[in-house]
């Protein structure tokens, strides 16, 4: 969620490639990484000095507190999750949506993108989200699907 911000999809991979070489993935493993190895295999990613900072802070409140965290509603679980150094919403909600499994809105660029093509008008990332989540009746499922299906057709569609 954190290494493919701002970057393409194919260097997200190269940057989670490395780490799944390096800690098999192992939560206490990666943690344990000094800043400077971290860094290093986050590095194809971009931006990896933030990257590597902010993979370590969102790996440390899953080690500490996803059971309580899992246990709030959705609007606090959100602004517990956007208080993490270096989540901004986005992340949040790819968070909400794919880690604690809630059915929200992500609307990253691709889903700007496109809405604003069928809309004939602008969206930022929260008025989007405010419009979309006012009649958002999808379950989880259908949440997952309906953004795996706007980043499709944005990939498509550039």
């Amino acid at each position: 969620m954190v290494l493919v911000q701002n970057t393409n999809w194919n260097n997200a991979a190269k940057a989670l490639k490395n780490i799944s070489t390096a800690t098999n993935f192992q939560l206490d493993k990666i943690l344990n990484l000094s800043d400077k190895e971290l860094e290093k295999l986050v590095m194809p990613s971009g931006y990896y000095h933030n990257k590597a900072k902010t993979v370590r802070n969102v790996l440390g409140m899953y080690q500490t507190s996803f059971s309580e965290l899992k246990k709030l509603d959705t609007d606090t679980l959100r602004e517990k999750l956007l208080a993490i150094k270096g989540v901004g919403e986005e992340t949040a909600d790819v968070m909400l949506l794919y880690l604690f499994n809630r059915p929200v809105f992500v609307a990253d660029n691709y889903t700007r993108k496109f809405f604003s093509k069928y809309f004939k008008q602008k969206f930022t990332y929260a008025s989007l989200r405010k419009n979309i989540m006012k009649n958002f009746a999808f379950t989880v499922k259908d949440a997952q699907e309906f953004h795996a299906l706007l980043d499709v057709y944005g990939k498509q569609n550039k």
